[in-house]
């Protein structure tokens, strides 16, 4: 959000009586505690600081405070105190003085980085030199300190060099700071304001601090209540010099928001500076070397590992697990966990970090997996020695034989290619790979899963526009334009679908068997399903290979259809891959079938997925038909539904009634079959009642209806003959002859239809009768049955035979009022099969219990 706001460093380039004392709260001293204590009784204790001094650095600062008494600068203490010091200097020195506590190294390395010529060495007596010259110095100073105190960073560099004065307008041009704090603040959901606080300047190099609100609230004081509005930093860099920016202190959505506008600033692109990956290590050797068993014996204070992190272990539901000691080093514990079968070390991703102690200091080093499938071991140097920072790198180094804050080639642990495929299946333009990483590209290249072209971009390289390639000479700078040559890869989707094909069908094997091609519209975009069957069990899997993240509509239908589905996505990553995997759904990168190498893993895994949705089945069936149940109430609404999703959540709703049912349509379209059939069985004291159904599910836009005609009368009458002749289905009916109704479950269809149709079947010499059942009565069935599952549940067979009431009235169509009905005399409680006990009234009375029991155990 744009706010009127100049930037520090040009708001005091001199400071006057009036903005003083802002300016010292600005440089975040707590001028009011100061007021308050220590300029009450100013002499006191500038006498005090003074006499604290060593002779050196008295002598430094006395060259300031006696500037106006006539005396030269002295290392004598009684000189000082007995000086005409005006109250000014006084509480000037102790400002200075307060300013540069904790600031020690910030203040050297920033005179040495800033290259002036200031001829001091006490911390105090630069800053007041540097103060002297401008008061906008002490802002450049705060900016560096607190950028000296954040970890470094990614790098990004510029297709182009900048000009420093270019990069400066950053912070002096109010309409490009209101850019980028209006972008920041939009891409915060209009939640965090944002203003350029500072910035600080050496050389080539611009540092930028911007401030974030996070806070605005009034809260208690000792005094009275004050309002505070917390801040916290986002801060970045501009380095001409090197050609790059680095960006602290930040969340994802503010680095894309700084990156999209120095882009878009300079007009130039910024790539971020990968390292290679490290490869020249021996995978076992560093694993033993992780887990204690090439224990080194490091000196005490030169280098102890205090603390180590896993992320998961051998323990049950595999916790994380950390070890930490004082003043020794965990890496013997980390041995004895790993003889002992606690934790292990497959993958390089299992370490979450390291705290590393030295004599000098102790630092974090975090393990962050890159979607290479890679991991940099990061070592937080923020307010960290360059010198000391090298001693540590060296250490570490020479004890585990990797570099830190490099990407470690994760390719020889186990598992790891599967995800270098799915990294480079998401790559979008050219990179530094290791070795082995570009043979996998080269390979996905020449199986043309990945397509690989060469584009080239004209620019002008003064004023950074693009030209189409006719034009030879920018028209504004006129000078001859240039040209870059980028390097695209492209997923063909197609190739991948194909390939994913091929492979599964030379694994299939044992029960899993017969790959069938299917097809799903979602959202007017069709989709491609593989459909593999287990001979053994009749279940079906489908796979839907997609190179996109699908929306969240499409995966509620795929849950409505009841189908157990996996979704593979090509150039996945984590969060999407466990984003929807739930209910029908589940989730599988694509690298994972691209490295299978054989049948026995692909059963495997087969089974695995066959028994995760065999224990969501009863989750899965509740899930489906409550979304089911939602479509079907927004028929008349939905102008994209289609007979198919019809079809689909007719089946939901029935799957999750009766646990008994089959879907034919969609699995076996353009055979003589119904949509499907369902059995409604009972036993209530000596009355067993053994029913079958089949139904056709009739959806039509039309306002007459859906046409039944002579066809249609012709495919009922086959479907009951067929299902006549079955054996298997009369032994069921207790050899009975006939199913006793044929469903026609439709949103309009005129019921002198039905009339004609079942004197159709009564010519054909059929009994069963044909019954139509309209969208609002179906939907009535299961909203009742929800709304009383548990009444429902302690009377199962009243609530089949109730069904099967309702199915066999005598009556041509199945009406709304019969389903009121017989759903009230069925919630009656004489109908209870399975009585319940009042849990209610049991806790009243134990807790009556458990008060007595207290009383007798008191007394």
């Amino acid at each position: 959000m744009a706010t009127e706001y100049t930037v520090r460093n040009l708001e005091y380039l001199i400071t006057k009586v009036e903005n003083r004392e802002t300016y010292w709260k600005e440089l975040g001293l707590n001028i009011d505690y100061l007021i308050e204590v220590k300029f009450k009784d100013l002499n006191i204790y500038f006498e005090a600081d003074i006499r604290k001094l060593k002779k050196s650095h008295l002598l430094e600062v006395s060259e300031f405070l006696l500037i106006n008494t006539g005396i030269t600068k002295t290392d004598d203490v009684e000189k000082v105190l007995e000086a005409a010091i005006s109250v000014d200097m006084k509480t000037l020195y102790l400002l200075i003085r307060e300013f540069t506590l904790r600031k020690k190294k910030t203040i050297q390395e920033y005179v040495k980085y800033k290259g002036t010529k200031i001829d001091h060495t006490t911390e105090i007596a630069l800053i007041w030199a540097l103060y002297n010259e401008t008061p906008a110095h002490l802002f450049e100073i705060v900016t560096y300190h607190h950028w000296r105190n954040r970890s470094t960073n990614k790098l990004y560099t510029f297709s182009e060099k900048q000009n420093i004065n270019n990069v400066l307008k950053i912070a002096q041009n109010d309409k490009l700071s209101n850019e980028l704090c209006t972008a920041l603040y939009k891409e915060s959901n209009h939640e965090n304001e944002y203003k350029i606080f500072s910035y600080a300047k050496f050389g080539e190099t611009v540092i930028f601090q911007l401030y974030k609100k996070v806070n605005d609230k009034t809260v208690p004081d000792f005094v009275s209540p004050i309002r505070n509005r917390e801040v916290k930093s986002v801060m970045f860099s501009i380095d001409n010099d090197k050609n790059y920016a680095e960006i602290r202190d930040y969340t994802k959505k503010e680095k894309d928001v700084v990156i999209d506008f120095l882009s878009k600033m300079f007009k130039c692109t910024l790539s971020e500076v990968k390292k290679i990956p490290f490869v020249n290590y021996q995978s076992e050797y560093l694993r033993e070397t992780l887990l204690g068993v090439n224990h080194k014996e490091f000196p005490i204070g030169e280098l102890l590992i205090s603390a180590m992190t896993f992320n998961r272990s051998k323990l049950p539901k595999s916790p994380l697990l950390h070890f930490e000691l004082e003043d020794s080093d965990v890496m013997e514990a980390v041995y004895h966990a790993n003889q002992n079968g606690i934790v292990n070390l497959e993958d390089l991703k299992d370490i979450k970090s390291f705290k590393l102690r030295t004599a000098e200091t102790s630092r974090l080093i975090r393990a962050v997996p890159l979607d290479s499938g890679d991991v940099v071991f990061s070592l937080d140097d923020g307010n960290l020695e360059p010198k000391t920072k090298k001693v540590l790198e060296e250490k570490f180094e020479e004890r585990f034989s990797i570099p830190l804050n490099q990407p470690i080639s994760n390719l020889n642990f186990n598992g790891d290619m599967e995800e270098k495929v799915d990294y480079l299946l998401g790559l979008s333009k050219e990179t530094f790979l290791d070795s082995k990483t570009a043979k996998k590209l080269d390979e996905l290249i020449r199986h043309k899963i990945i397509k690989k072209s060469k584009d080239k971009t004209f620019y002008c390289p003064v004023c950074g526009e693009d030209y189409d390639q006719a034009i030879t000479e920018c028209e504004e700078c006129e000078v001859d334009i240039k040209c870059r040559s980028n390097i695209s890869f492209q997923v063909n989707k197609d190739k991948a679908i194909n390939y994913f094909e091929n492979k599964i069908s030379g694994f299939l094997a044992s029960q899993w068997t017969e790959l069938k091609k299917r097809e799903i519209t979602i959202l007017d975009e069709k989709y491609k399903l593989l459909a593999i069957n287990n001979e053994e069990t009749c279940e079906e899997v489908r796979f839907l290979i997609t190179d996109k993240q699908l929306p969240l509509s499409a995966i509620k239908k795929i849950n409505r259809i009841v189908i157990p589905t996996v979704i593979v996505y090509i150039g996945s990553n984590k969060a999407i891959l466990e984003r929807y995997n739930d209910n029908c759904v589940m989730t599988k990168n694509y690298g994972y079938f691209y490295t299978l190498e054989d049948k026995e893993s692909f059963t495997e895994y087969m089974d695995s997925v066959e028994e995760e949705f065999l224990n969501r089945r009863k989750q899965l069936s509740a899930k489906s038909g409550l979304e089911a149940l939602k479509s079907l109430q927004q028929i008349a609404d939905d102008k994209g539904y289609t007979d198919k999703d019809f079809e689909y959540d007719v089946f939901a709703v029935i799957n999750d009634i009766t646990h008994n049912c089959v879907q034919w349509g969609a699995k076996y379209s353009g055979k003589i079959l119904p949509e499907g059939a369902f059995t409604l069985g009972y036993k209530i004291n000596n009355e067993i009642g053994k029913f079958a159904y089949t139904y056709d599910c009739k959806l039509t836009g039309k306002d007459k209806g859906y046409g039944l005609d002579i066809s249609e009368h012709r495919k009922a009458s086959q479907y009951i003959r067929n299902m006549r002749d079955s054996d298997f289905l009369s032994d069921y009916l207790n050899n009975s002859l006939e199913i006793s109704t044929h469903l026609i479950i439709s949103n309009n269809v005129d019921i002198k239809k039905i009339s004609s149709m079942n004197n159709h079947l009564k010519l054909d010499g059929i009994k069963s009768r044909v019954k139509l059942v309209s969208v609002e009565a179906f939907s009535r069935i299961y909203e009742l049955y929800l709304l009383n599952y548990p009444a429902i549940a302690s009377k199962p067979n009243h609530f089949k035979k109730t069904l099967n009431t309702l199915i066999n009235k005598d009556k041509e169509e199945l009406l709304v009022e019969d389903v009121e009905k017989e759903f009230k005399r069925l919630l009656k409680e004489g109908l209870m099969e399975q009585p319940s006990l009042d849990m209610e009234e049991l806790t009243n009375e134990m807790l009556a219990a458990t008060d007595i029991n207290e009383l007798q155990i008191k007394g």
